[in-house]
């Protein structure tokens, strides 16, 4: 059994680091990948320092996974409600990702707990589908758009199934 952190040890390094020092306006250009083959780039141009962005790539899902506009089902409204007005959603990504997002780093606390949570973009992206269908499930409903089986991606070519249903009262 591997127990492997939510977030992004490079990426909660590389925010720590830029809002601690604003004033220095350093270029980054990082691209890694990390465990479950998600690929991250992360870029900061001298011209526009307090600037960052985030993008990544997922694992091409199987075919029967919901992506809309190439994330998962309920991914853009659960970054909005974890982030809120902190990360800008661009449209589109960075030629070869699924999502780019624009951090402004001047408008960041130096909070821990909010850079953590951008560091676990990959927990919120990959989990929102499961977040919607048990929303609804509390609500005794099924999702809209979700009439079948849908297919969460867990890591490339490995995928867990739930097959959502209103159980009668």
């Amino acid at each position: 059994m591997i127990l492997l952190q939510s977030h992004s040890r490079i990426l909660i390094e590389t925010l720590s680091n830029r809002v601690q020092n604003l004033d220095k306006a350093v270029e980054l250009d990082y691209n890694w990948v990390e465990f479950g083959d998600i690929r991250y780039h992360v870029q900061v141009s001298a011209k526009n320092p307090n600037v960052l962005l985030l993008s990544v790539s997922l694992p091409v899902p199987p075919p029967e996974t919901v992506f809309v506009g190439g994330l998962p089902y309920g991914a853009i409204e659960a970054i909005k409600s974890a982030y809120g007005s902190v990360v800008q959603i661009l449209d589109p990504p960075r030629d070869g990702f699924n999502l780019t997002l624009k951090i402004n780093l001047a408008k960041l606390p130096t909070d821990e707990a909010l850079l953590m949570k951008i560091a676990s973009v990959r927990e919120v992206v990959l989990g929102a589908p499961l977040s919607v269908v048990l929303k609804h499930l509390l609500s005794r409903t099924v999702a809209p758009g979700l009439d079948g089986l849908l297919a969460l991606v867990h890591r490339p070519n490995e995928s867990f199934f739930l097959f959502p249903q209103v159980q009668a009262p």
